[in-house]
């Protein structure tokens, strides 16, 4: 453990004891900077991590996501599968194809038009579009009245919004009441197009 953080060699604190203070600082300093580095090195490596911003965390700290004031039952529950998707863990048919060797095929199970992508699924399976349709229609009136033109934006663009809306938030000095308002109803899109997709494949 020490040699993969670096440290010294046991004998050598043996040799030089250290205070407990001292000890504790160095090491959670250590480990903290051990991780914010291979985080930042590995997430090219990642293609399921592209959403995941990493250029405003703070070692030590919980990401800039989680601090966002969302914190009633509702949100909180809808959380979990929002990370899924921004983690990469969010199993669709696009990833199951690589996962499993029965699967052969990437097409959506749902509309069977497209590969069933983080992108399909959130912004373009037509079997979902009634219940898409009516949250963005709300996230995109909020979103205007902040000076944000959501429909003119890139679906790479429209997807950072929806999954991790932290790096627009601080390019834009956006107010915390905003993001907030902003999260939540990203929060339940998610939500609801997941429920809506697990009942169609699951029924």
């Amino acid at each position: 453990m020490l040699r993969k953080y670096n440290l010294q060699e046991a004998i050598w604190y043996m040799d030089h004891p250290v205070k407990k203070s001292l000890w504790t600082s160095n090491i959670k300093r250590t480990v903290h900077n051990y991780w914010s580095k291979s985080i930042v090195q590995l997430l090219p490596l990642y293609k399921g991590l592209d959403h995941l911003t990493t250029g405003n965390l703070d070692k030590g700290k919980i990401h800039p996501l989680f601090r966002i004031n969302c914190h009633s039952a509702i949100d909180t529950a809808r959380l979990p599968v929002k990370l899924k998707l921004l983690t990469g863990s969010y199993i669709l048919q696009s990833k199951r194809i690589k996962m499993y060797k029965d699967e052969t095929d990437p097409k959506c199970l749902l509309c069977s038009k497209d590969d069933e992508t983080v992108t399909h699924f959130i912004l373009h399976c037509i079997q979902l579009r009634n219940i898409r349709n009516k949250i963005l229609l709300e996230t995109v009136e909020v979103l205007n009245s902040l000076g944000i033109k959501f429909n003119e934006l890139l679906d790479s663009e429209k997807l950072q919004i929806i999954l991790d809306i932290t790096p627009l938030a601080t390019s834009r000095k956006l107010s915390p009441a905003s993001v907030a308002k902003v999260e939540r109803l990203t929060r339940r899109l998610i939500y609801q197009l997941h429920i809506a997709r697990y009942k169609i494949v699951c029924g």
